[in-house]
């Protein structure tokens, strides 16, 4: 299930701007835009927002204001941004970890993501059909022709992470720094876009029924087994990054390179 972790998105930015991590008028890059997040930026006050796209020729954003744009090789100084931001764009990538690099690479302070996750259950889910291992339904949804890998009409494979991954892929970007990163999961399964044809099958066609037994099934899961949870965030706090100690002047290992 490539699921919409639309709320847990919102939550994660409100908590940030909650603990002033992120200011109203801070200068936010928003990858993968769409709609959904200009108006997620706009309940939230934030009023320096940039909106980019997946690929220069995706036409998956629906969004006209959203600049064309590689993910994977962005025209933006380092550090030309205070915040990038992104939600359920970086599994549609054919190279997700370069355009994670990217959104770390441009941001000055933060990196919000919010993807799918690699948890124990759901590799279990994937193999009994319960969880997509393409975005088939996605393809359908832009006709054919976007919403795929790159926002092409090719289904793309969804990349799912762990926290061990995004901690050692932070780490590789920027070694010589202790950057310090916030997760968060949950689990949302059961959106009409995301059955499986499986899960269909097993909670039957009765829609007031099916929500009502996903929604028990969903609070069942949070309440023994978030941290497995299908929908994963993650903030990259570049702003609390300390330099290893052998980068200091003087450490152990370290002694004569500069901080």
């Amino acid at each position: 299930m490539a699921e919409n972790g639309a709320g847990t998105y919102e939550q994660i930015l409100a908590d940030l701007m909650d603990r002033e991590v992120i200011h109203r008028h801070d200068r936010v890059l928003v990858q993968f835009a769409g709609e959904f997040d200009r108006d997620v930026t706009r309940r939230l006050g934030l009023t320096r927002c940039t909106f980019t796209n997946l690929a220069p020729t995706s036409a998956s954003s629906r969004l006209p204001e959203a600049r064309t744009a590689d993910a994977h090789h962005m025209d933006v100084p380092d550090r030309g941004y205070d915040h990038v931001i992104g939600h359920a764009g970086l599994h549609h990538c054919s190279r997700p970890h370069e355009a994670l690099h990217e959104m770390y690479r441009i941001a000055a302070k933060t990196v919000v993501a919010v993807e799918n996750q690699d948890s124990p259950l759901m590799r279990v889910a994937a193999r009994l059909g319960l969880a997509n291992s393409y975005e088939l339904e996605a393809v359908a949804d832009g006709g054919g022709v976007s919403g795929g890998v790159d926002g092409t009409g090719v289904p793309n494979h969804v990349y799912r992470w762990t926290r061990r991954e995004v901690t050692k892929t932070v780490r590789s970007f920027d070694p010589g720094r202790d950057v310090p990163v916030e997760f968060h999961s949950r689990w949302l399964i059961g959106t009409d876009r995301a059955l499986t044809s499986s899960m269909r099958s097993l909670l039957g066609d009765d829609a007031s029924g099916r929500a009502a037994l996903v929604g028990a099934v969903n609070l069942g899961l949070n309440a023994v087994a978030r941290r497995q949870g299908n929908i994963f965030g993650f903030t990259i706090r570049k702003d609390l990054a300390a330099p290893r100690p052998w980068m200091v002047a003087g450490g152990a290992a370290g002694a004569g390179v500069a901080a």
